[in-house]
């Protein structure tokens, strides 16, 4: 650990500048002591499990399987690991900062006014570019499972059942749904294993790395960036600093929890990306592959008969809806503080609830109006979920650059500066993003050229 650094919030002077620019902090919920406490207190890590394992992973992971079998299956656990390692990082600044700040997006701006426009104005294109395909994806499962009406009005009805929870934007509400979501999906996908089954040899071959030649619609490289994009989440990231805040964990205390938490909601976001694979592998790979969502639905129907389709849509709906309303409400959420953050008088005048700002309602709207992505004549769902995890590789990129600057700053981390092996893995990890988010741009570029 590094010296020690004077704590600005030790003094009466630290104490004011600490508390003046942002809002009242709940108090920090209670340190669970037992195993059953620690158990029924997980909460952050499954509803940002659930807005990472959305239909970007769902339909990265079929693409990939049906496109390459298990061939780049590697891809999954190694991006994992990255992924734990960087947002655990993330995890910090709200447990560890002298500021007693549990809001990482006021920590970028203070590590230089400039991240707080950065990050205002890339929440504002994030929170479209996701949900346009996101919410494509409930139109699409909708229609999938009931039919009736084209995917535009599904997606609608998707629209408005999210509305009416993120509105008001209640966190524990959103916790409750994301619980039962949670194993609605793991039993659909177990299902789906059970009746299709997995090859093990392949499988564990698929574990070493390789590149092979490309197939169908998707070059190898293109799909194996999306993954890696996907897989590490972009501004998703930040959504999980951002749920600890609407815990309370909020303190040093809570580090451990947390870990376990984290640990939690990445294992889930494994076993689901696995599962989803398995299923693309045993029953697209050797055929034309997968380029729709109807595609996947189709080949699961043909492998293990008529309940196949409705297992896969079923799996979409959650995996979109839960990815729709997680995000929405944590990007709106983190707009609002950005927007505080650079505009002080506002933060003081919604002080006691930020989110009653109506840039929070604003936002919720600008989200939901992506629903337009999903009329007719609109690019293919499975297309905009591969090239928009790629397009939106500069947001990932930014987010790494203002960790390295914040993480290492004693007046805003104390004595819990990053070490010399945290810096290295986060100047690994950004590199390993930029080389990924070039080929993928590269790729996407000639896809369309």
């Amino acid at each position: 650990m590094t010296d020690t650094a004077p704590d600005p919030s030790s003094t009466a002077a630290g104490r004011q500048a600490a508390t003046a620019d942002r809002p009242t902090e709940a108090a920090p919920a209670p340190i669970p002591t037992t195993l059953r406490g620690y158990i029924t207190s997980l909460g952050p890590g499954i509803v940002v499990a659930l807005a990472w394992v959305g239909t970007g992973d769902l339909i990265d992971n079929s693409v990939a399987g049906g496109n390459y079998g298990y061939a780049l299956l590697w891809v999954l656990p190694l991006s994992l690991v990255f992924r734990f390692f960087f947002v655990n990082l993330l995890a910090k600044y709200p447990l560890y900062n002298v500021r007693r700040d549990a809001s990482i997006v006021r920590g970028f701006h203070r590590t230089h006014p400039v991240f707080g426009w950065l990050f205002l104005i890339a929440f504002a294109l994030y929170t479209h570019i996701l949900l346009s395909f996101t919410l494509s994806g409930v139109g699409t499962a909708l229609e999938g499972l009931f039919g009736g009406l084209p995917t535009f009005w599904w997606s609608v009805i998707g629209a408005a059942s999210v509305l009416l929870v993120t509105f008001s934007g209640a966190y524990r509400l959103i916790e409750r749904i994301f619980k039962f979501v949670l194993a609605a999906m793991v039993a659909s996908f177990v299902l789906g294993i059970v009746l299709v089954g997995i090859n093990w040899a392949e499988f564990v071959r698929g574990l070493a790395f390789q590149l092979p030649p490309s197939e169908g619609l998707f070059d190898s490289t293109l799909i194996a960036s999306s993954l890696v994009l996907a897989t590490l989440g972009s501004m998703t990231s930040l959504f999980y600093p951002q749920f600890l805040k609407e815990k309370g964990w909020t303190t040093p205390a809570h580090r451990k929890v947390q870990r376990y938490d984290l640990l939690f909601g990445v294992v889930v976001v494994f076993f689901l990306g696995v599962a989803i694979w398995a299923i693309g592998a045993e029953v697209l790979h050797g055929g034309r592959g997968a380029e729709t969502a109807a595609d996947i639905a189709g080949a699961l129907g043909t492998a293990i008969g008529p309940i196949g389709p409705y297992i896969f849509y079923a799996g979409l709906l959650g995996a979109a809806w839960t990815t729709v309303a997680g995000s929405l409400f944590a990007l709106s959420t983190m707009t609002v503080e950005s927007a505080h953050a650079v505009r002080p008088k506002r933060a003081e005048r919604y002080r006691e609830r930020p989110n009653s700002d109506p840039i929070y309602k604003w936002m919720v709207a600008w989200g939901l109006l992506a629903v337009l992505w999903s009329l007719p004549n609109a690019p293919d769902f499975v297309v905009l979920v591969v090239v928009s995890h790629v397009l939106t590789s500069p947001f990932l990129l930014l987010i790494l650059v203002g960790l390295c600057f914040m993480l290492n700053r004693r007046d805003i981390m104390g004595e819990h500066v990053n070490n010399r092996w945290e810096n290295t893995g986060l100047a690994v990890l950004l590199v390993f993003v930029a080389v990924a988010a070039y080929q993928g741009i590269q790729q996407t570029v000639l896809m369309f050229v």
